[in-house]
């Protein structure tokens, strides 16, 4: 049986528009790996990007509320949402060695690697992901320093609950609108074992082939090294 990658869609689309949007990426991985898409847990407006291309393939959805002028709060540690991942994905269809997340998918695929890390710490069970990948990943509270704004505060609280120390790598897009919050989510992750690739391109998932190999073999390489 091969095993399995966890590929996390971003805010605003769904499972199905991410197997078209990740299929370059997918098609290089599936001979070695089962990829799983899951469906964000809660319904949402269409994201970047998204119409009029996928016109018709609602509903779109997303993985956790962050947009601040929305009355749902963000989370700091994404409480609500990281046991229901477990609970509905992780534990009936995995076990995971990776994730793959981009945009909103990404954050929360920070939530998930803190938590189980942490699980793994005071409890002694596994954490089995052992590889991480990021593309244009968007921050907590957006990633927001200004003591002014009150998003400042809740974005301190979130990253004193420690760096995912699980090997990771970063793809952030030069021309991305969200590029300040990518570089914003790298505070999340233990200098020590990630990596940054910086390239041109917008908010959406690479198409260049050489940059697909090379996220590719990233996590052909991890994976190599734990067995």
């Amino acid at each position: 049986m091969r095993p399995k990658l966890l590929f996390l869609h971003g805010g605003g689309t769904n499972a199905e528009i991410f197997r078209l949007q990740a299929r370059k990426l997918a098609q290089l991985l599936t001979s070695r790996f089962e990829i799983v898409f899951p469906e964000g847990f809660n319904e949402s407006w269409a994201g970047p990007g998204v119409l009029p291309m996928f016109e018709g393939c609602e509903p779109f959805r997303q993985w956790l509320h962050d947009t601040p002028s929305k009355p749902e709060p963000e989370e700091p540690d994404w409480s609500t949402g990281v046991p229901r991942l477990i609970k509905e994905v992780l534990e009936p269809q995995g076990p995971f060695v990776g994730v793959v997340g981009f945009s909103q998918g990404a954050k929360a695929a920070m939530h998930l690697l803190r938590f189980l890390e942490k699980r793994e710490r005071e409890t002694g069970e596994v954490n089995p992901i052992m590889v991480m990948v990021s593309v244009c990943g968007t921050a907590p509270f957006q990633g927001i320093k200004n003591p002014a704004d009150p998003r400042a505060k809740a974005h301190e609280d979130s990253l004193a609950l420690g760096k995912v120390e699980t090997p990771s790598i970063h793809l952030i897009a030069e021309d991305d609108p969200w590029k300040p919050e990518s570089e914003a989510l790298l505070e999340f992750f233990d200098p020590g074992t990630r990596g940054v690739v910086k390239y041109k391109g917008g908010h959406y998932m690479p198409k260049d082939d050489e940059l697909n190999q090379r996220i590719a073999d990233f996590v052909n390489g991890e994976y190599d090294g734990m067995y």
